[in-house]
């Protein structure tokens, strides 16, 4: 079978792991070439990428089209919030869509992402447009007013004045526009919904909070989704760099005859009523959202057996954060000692494989957790999958995708070598990334470095790593790809 995907932009977890994952399960995946995607410094011809979808179509019939439409329409998900282009301009970016799925061509299935655009409470205008920089927790707090006084709650007419008094008119108004457009644009695809077009959209929300214009414009999509029938058909729910990886298992379950079922142990159970850091969510609903958007059904184990465990690792009480900002709490070191042991017995207990979803922190892997496994290294022959990055969507829809795809190896008979040398692959990328390098060595960085001084970093755990899932990567390298110290790109000839 063969999947042709779009990534949301050319990052590892967003362009690779996708691709790591079609791997475990036997799949052909079909991406265009990485140079035609966007990055932090440019983003994507919208045209180009148009093109060579329908060359690809043209050559041969895939089995699905998976899309982060934040590519097809403005170049990537940071170019979403940076772009200027018209809503004329963006929604003229559809068409091929439709072409793609007009009447008498063989039909595949089309399941898309687009993301509802973030705000973020900092003052890094990496991301964001330029004005970030200067007014970037100003209109965080701006957005947080409006969407109390949309709701009807009071809020103190002198509040308003006095935080609009600190932004510039016409940077609300630029502001405003941009989200007002890239709303219209998730309304418009709504109706492609609706028509057809799109089997399945999911709507991720990259990086929120309890309050803000984002949660607001989420409301009103999932209430517009609703009233026209399209709940079965459209998820929104937080998430972003992950949502391929999640798409690809949905699809997959969707082919199987039996569904899917997994037991879920929060560990301990405290973590599954701890608020989600940047999801205004706790994790709990966070872990239940991933699931239903891969179509993974909570097992009783009475009516249905589970096919494996989910295992949610935590601190219990509050999750941490392995990135600190000045005004920020600092945490960046939790007691988790109690966790990890109750993490290990679990694991050690189960009969079933399991998938092992590290949030305990924000970030990064808890260093406890990694170094307890590393330790007692047969438990790894358990994992279907493991993940402990950025958000708790990101990870767990990342470690669940994993289960999915080999079970669904294992279900369709896929060769056993092929797909346990792809998934160890997989962990060990994870593994080196999550905690190697997010929890470990990026605490020593303070500026990016070139690739050999990165290596040198991180070579004694990179080791420790492979030893422990008897796994030698072949050709292994490392990079910071957008030549900052936020995300690591772990690669070897596997990728070739």
């Amino acid at each position: 079978m063969k999947a042709l995907l779009l990534p949301l932009d050319n990052r590892p977890v967003t362009c690779l792991l996708p691709q790591m994952v079609s791997r475990i399960a036997g799949i052909e995946a079909v991406v265009p070439p990485r140079h035609l995607l966007g990055a932090l410094d440019h983003p994507a011809s919208s045209p180009s990428l148009a093109d060579w979808m329908q060359s690809e179509l043209s050559r041969s019939t895939p089995d699905c089209l998976l899309f982060c439409l934040d590519s097809l329409l403005y170049g990537g998900l940071i170019n979403a919030r940076r772009s200027s282009d018209s809503f004329k301009q963006v929604l003229a970016r559809t068409s091929p869509l439709k072409q793609w799925a007009r009447p008498g061509r063989k039909k595949f299935p089309i399941f898309a992402q687009s993301s509802v655009m973030r705000i973020s409470d900092n003052y890094d205008p990496s991301e964001e447009k330029a004005y970030w920089a200067e007014y970037g927790r100003e209109l965080f707090a701006w957005s947080e007013l409006l969407h109390r006084l949309s709701s009807g709650e009071h809020v103190e007419p002198r509040s308003l004045a006095a935080i609009e008094l600190k932004i510039p008119a016409d940077i609300r108004r630029d502001y405003l526009a941009t989200r007002a457009r890239n709303f219209r644009i998730n309304l418009e695809l709504l109706n492609l919904v609706a028509s057809g077009v799109l089997d399945l959209l999911t709507l991720s929300l990259d990086d929120s909070g309890e309050l803000g214009l984002n949660v607001l414009e989420k409301d009103r999509l999932v209430e517009r989704s609703q009233s026209t029938g399209l709940s079965d058909r459209v998820l929104c729910y937080p998430g972003a760099d992950e949502v391929l990886s999640s798409l690809l298992a949905r699809w997959l379950v969707s082919r199987a005859d039996t569904g899917l079922a997994a037991s879920v142990v929060f560990s301990p159970p405290a973590v599954a009523d701890c608020p989600s850091r940047y999801e205004g969510q706790s994790i709990g609903k966070t872990v239940a959202a991933q699931m239903l958007a891969q179509r993974v059904t909570e097992s009783d184990n009475a009516s249905r057996r589970a096919d494996f465990v989910v295992i949610v690792h935590g601190a219990g009480y509050r999750q941490g954060d392995h990135i600190w900002q000045p005004g920020q709490p600092d945490l960046r070191t939790l007691e988790t000692a109690e966790s990890v042991r109750a993490t290990i017995a679990a694991l050690t207990a189960c009969e079933l494989p399991c998938v092992l979803c590290d949030v305990a922190y924000a970030n990064g892997s808890d260093p406890l957790l990694v170094q307890a496994l590393l330790e007692k290294p047969h438990l790894f022959r358990k994992l279907w999958g493991y993940a402990g990055w950025n958000t708790t969507g990101n990870t767990v829809g990342s470690a669940l995708s994993m289960g999915v795809a080999r079970w669904f190896s294992a279900m369709s008979k896929q060769p056993a070598k092929r797909t346990e040398e792809a998934l160890r692959h997989c962990l060990f990328v994870r593994l080196a990334d999550d905690w190697a390098y997010q929890a470990i060595a990026r605490r020593k960085l303070s500026s990016p470095v070139d690739s050999k001084s990165l290596y040198r970093l991180m070579e004694e755990n990179l080791r420790r790593i492979a030893r422990a899932l008897e796994y030698d990567p072949p050709e292994l390298s490392v990079s910071l790809p957008w030549q900052r110290t936020f995300e690591i790109e772990v690669s070897s000839a596997l990728e070739g």
